[in-house]
């Protein structure tokens, strides 16, 4: 009797070890699962932190002013010649990027889905935060004045490192500041995708920098 209720003890004990194995082990793949996507959201297929001391082969300059400085792009002067990626974006995708003022007038901005056989400025999705003398933020199709581009007021903050997110999908398009949606942008009238396909770094006379730039396809 003895040895029975012996077994029929160690067996209990086994089944309650292995369902608490179980409940954390799916409790972690969840766990791993919910983290990833928040990361990204999608799959990574383009990632440059300029750690070089040279701009990057797949970048294209239009003209202006572009250098990498102690792990950054950087940008004084550039007259809104741009510094496009040659690299197609997928027409659904998450961009993330770092972006720093230097100037009490902010202005920093960067564009998406544009058109390179021209200049950038003239055909592309405009994403630009604290322009016009940091009165505004704004995305914009085709020009910086489309008279569809949305806007918020600005105020933002010189000498501050903002962490940047667009998220394309389906027609919206949302902007996010340090992790809170701050823009969005519903695309009635899209952009040709055979030829608005292009990112590019984007100034006019601000003193700024741009970091880990992130690419990924949903």
């Amino acid at each position: 009797m003895a040895v029975c209720i012996g077994v029929s003890y160690n067996l209990k004990v086994f089944q309650m070890k292995k369902s608490i194995f179980l409940t954390l082990l799916v409790f972690s793949v969840a766990i791993l699962f919910v983290s990833c996507s928040k990361n990204s959201g999608g799959k990574l297929i383009y990632s440059c932190n300029f750690d070089g001391t040279e701009i990057p082969a797949e970048f294209e300059k239009e003209g202006g002013e572009w250098f990498v400085k102690d792990g950054t792009l950087r940008s004084t002067r550039a007259m809104n010649k741009d510094l496009i990626l040659n690299k197609a974006l997928p027409v659904n995708a998450i961009i993330e990027v770092d972006m720093i003022s230097h100037s009490k007038t902010v202005d920093i901005k960067f564009r998406a889905w544009g058109d390179k056989r021209a200049d950038m400025h003239d055909g592309a999705y405009h994403f630009i935060l604290g322009g016009w003398g940091n009165k505004i933020s704004t995305i914009a199709p085709l020009g910086e004045h489309d008279k569809r581009r949305v806007q918020r007021k600005a105020g933002l903050t010189p000498e501050k490192w903002y962490k940047v997110k667009v998220i394309r999908n389906k027609g919206s398009i949302d902007l996010y500041l340090d992790g809170e949606k701050y823009i969005s942008y519903e695309d009635s009238e899209p952009l040709d995708k055979n030829y608005y396909k292009y990112f590019s770094f984007a100034n006019w006379k601000t003193d700024c920098e741009f970091d880990n730039l992130k690419i990924y396809e949903l």
